[in-house]
């Protein structure tokens, strides 16, 4: 099966403060704002705060806005905005348009996260226009003015907009990163390359590297774990990091990440389905139905795949029962393929041999790639002496796991083409071995069925042949 893999927010008190960092003269609030890393916004509010006033309450606003960006918390920065919100016309639209920005989805709790909702056009055009002649400075109206672009609502505009902003604030970095994480990705290199303080790029050039056509894991993880140094309180970087090794089937470099992304958000929903996957995959079974359990206490999220993991690993500890009431409650929210494999396995294990032909039948209609469906069903027709049917499904599970092997070596070429042994890919040839080994031994057992069946249908062979598979 496949799971998404999401979202955002951490509790306020385990946020960058900016108490910690050393209070510069009044008179640099303006260039640190225009330099525009995370710590140098920091910065810049140590200083604007102590007097007060606008550049206090927009160092502020941009503290929440990178905050999302990062998938950090937040919070915090935005009660110091609302305190420093300056008198006059226009402030408070500000903190209204940063307000409605969504954070990053992989920054906490999706029920956290969805709360706030993408405002319609009409109300982005309305912000835009705000923005123009609002008061505050020109590169802070512009950084928010970009942000608002960045949204699925100016597609076609977005290329003009950016290309405006970047003549008019060309040597401001500030400007050059927004513009560079709403798709201008080249121009984050150069942010870094003229200060080594913009740590914040490594996010979003991890998320480059896993949008190529030809995704470079090894350059996201790289980056990401750059990220994740500079920024240990994001959520939304160390999901990433443990989405990236379910991907790749590194199973307890996955699992350790997300107990990371755990440790920050205890309801994150997607690092709870990923360390029952990664668990499921360790043979950790009792281990696994803790998150998978969890899931279902919570409600709301990725419930058909809590209960598929949960009944998978009752089925591997003997609970036959409980995995039968959970992967019926699996099939009743999505009619999966991998469910009704499992519910077919779990139906053959109860002696009900109909039942389980139709469940891995129903499955190959789905999924006619599922080849663990079609050599369970050529076990379940051969112990209901439907030998011919059998044989068939047997030479569909051969065929299908013999393709499932050239898939794989092709994999491991394109990984290794042009690439030095050294360049880290080793887990994901293993890994990919390990599937191969696998695959060729299921192709295997298969073509023995196939041979053991027609020496029972051919007449005179002068004997039955080796057995067939009488239980999953």
């Amino acid at each position: 099966m496949l799971f998404a893999i999401a979202l955002a927010l951490q509790p306020a008190c385990a946020s960058r403060t900016p108490a910690a960092t050393p209070v510069p003269a009044p008179d640099t609030v303006s260039p640190l704002l225009e330099q525009g890393c995370y710590s140098c916004l920091e910065q810049a509010f140590a200083a604007a705060s102590a007097s007060g006033g606008a550049s206090a309450f927009e160092s502020a606003l941009l503290l929440v806005l990178r905050s999302k960006e990062l998938g950090l918390p937040f919070a915090a920065w935005l009660e110091r905005a609302r305190t420093f919100v300056p008198a006059g016309d226009g402030w408070k639209e500000y903190l209204a348009i940063v307000e409605g920005v969504p954070a990053d989805p992989l920054s906490d709790d999706r029920d956290a996260i969805l709360v706030t909702r993408r405002p319609q056009r009409a109300v982005l055009d309305m912000w835009r226009q705000a923005l123009v002649s609002g008061p505050g400075s020109e590169i802070f109206r512009s950084y928010l003015d970009l942000t608002v672009v960045c949204g699925p609502a100016f597609v076609d505009e977005r290329d003009e907009i950016l290309a405006t902003a970047l003549d008019r604030f060309s040597r401001v970095p500030l400007i050059a990163y927004r513009a560079g994480i709403c798709g201008r990705t080249a121009l984050l290199r150069s942010v870094l390359e003229n200060d080594g303080r913009f740590t914040d790029v490594h996010l979003e050039l991890g998320r480059a590297a896993l949008q190529r056509e030809r995704p470079d894991y090894e350059e996201a993880l790289e980056q990401l774990r750059l990220a994740r140094a500079a920024f240990p309180g994001s959520a939304t970087i160390v999901a990433m990091i443990g989405a990236i090794h379910l991907q790749r089937e590194d199973w307890s470099e996955g699992l350790a990440a997300y107990e990371a992304t755990l440790a920050l958000v205890p309801t994150h929903r997607d690092a709870l389905i990923g360390s029952a996957i990664s668990l499921s995959h360790l043979n950790r079974h009792a281990d696994a139905i803790v998150p998978a359990s969890r899931l279902l206490e919570l409600g709301s999220w990725f419930i058909a795949d809590a209960y598929y993991w949960r009944a998978w690993n009752e089925y591997r500890l003997g609970r036959i029962a409980d995995a039968r009431a959970d992967v019926d409650r699996a099939k009743a929210m999505a009619r999966a393929a991998a469910t009704l494999v499992l519910s077919g396995i779990i139906g053959w294990r109860e002696g009900r041999l109909e039942a389980a032909d139709d469940e891995f039948q129903a499955a190959l209609n789905l999924d006619f790639g599922q080849c663990e469906a079609a050599s369970y069903l050529g076990g379940v027709r051969a112990q209901q002496r439907r030998w011919q049917e059998s044989l068939a499904a047997f030479q569909h599970a051969a065929q299908c796991f013999e393709l499932a092997v050239v898939t794989r070596r092709k994999a491991m070429a394109d990984l290794t083409d042009g690439v030095s042994p050294a360049s880290g890919l080793a887990r994901q040839i293993a890994s990919h071995e390990r599937a191969i080994a696998e695959a060729e031994a299921r192709r295997v057992e298969a073509v023995t069925n196939i041979a053991s069946i027609e020496r029972r249908v051919t007449p005179y062979t002068g004997g039955e042949g080796a057995p067939v598979p009488t239980s999953p």
